[in-house]
């Protein structure tokens, strides 16, 4: 069951920033492929639901599509030294997805979707917009026996009061070009760690929407590089 937590204005409330904070490490730790695999059911079992647009659901099968090319191999890369190198990627954190009533869920849909194939947990209003798009990742998350990574707070004021909060890794928006630079204002003033800020205000070319890399602003790298030669070892011939 999903559960909404109220959020006094001007508050950073600790509850949900720490309830998205647990949400995003076993999220994060099951890896590329099983979450490609819970958002592919989450697609597949939108296309049944009556009211949502049929292309909700290839927005959301676009981008694991892309995050199939894009990130859900290591890719080894062999050192000048004989070194090993194996660069993976990792999620950024807890992202906020923002959208302004009655903006395009198609634009929504993408932002979420790439969040989350990327392994970060989100933060979003319950509007009853969206019910049902969260209802449906509800159930593609317990048949994928994973837990939920997306946690709701009441209206977009209480998601805005969570801006300043460092946990924060990133925050995607849709809506109006005025309102993003309000946010950005806001989000350049911050201490701590620098967190991304990915805008949709494009509403009718949806362009940031159909970036085919967009999957990779939601991500971070990590590098293992292993080498023997440095204890002794040989290098290869």
């Amino acid at each position: 069951m999903r559960e909404t937590i109220e959020i006094a204005p001007n508050v950073s409330d600790l509850r949900i920033i720490n309830q998205a904070a647990d949400a995003w490490l076993p999220w994060n730790a099951i890896g590329v492929e099983e979450r490609l695999a819970v958002l592919d059911q989450w697609s597949a079992l939108l296309k049944f639901q009556q009211g949502i647009d049929l292309l909700v659901s290839q927005v959301i099968e676009y981008h694991c599509q892309q995050a199939t090319k894009l990130i859900a191999e290591p890719l080894n890369m062999p050192g000048p030294t004989g070194e090993s190198n194996v660069l993976s990627t990792s999620g950024r954190g807890v992202f906020l997805i923002m959208a302004e009533e009655n903006s395009s869920v198609i634009a929504f849909t993408a932002l979420l979707s790439c969040a989350l194939v990327g392994g970060n947990s989100v933060i979003v209003t319950d509007t009853e917009e969206h019910k049902a798009l969260f209802d449906v990742l509800q159930q593609a998350c317990d048949l994928s026996m994973v837990a939920m990574p997306v946690c709701f707070v009441k209206d977009n004021q209480a998601l805005k009061d969570l801006l300043d909060d460092d946990v924060v890794a990133g925050v995607g928006y849709v809506g109006d070009e005025q309102k993003v630079i309000e946010l950005n204002r806001i989000i350049a003033a911050r201490t701590g760690q620098i967190a991304t800020f990915i805008t949709e205000t494009d509403l009718l070319q949806l362009e940031t929407s159909r970036d085919q890399n967009l999957v990779l602003r939601f991500i971070t790298e990590k590098t293992l590089s292993t080498n023997v030669t440095a204890v002794g070892g040989m290098q290869p011939c």
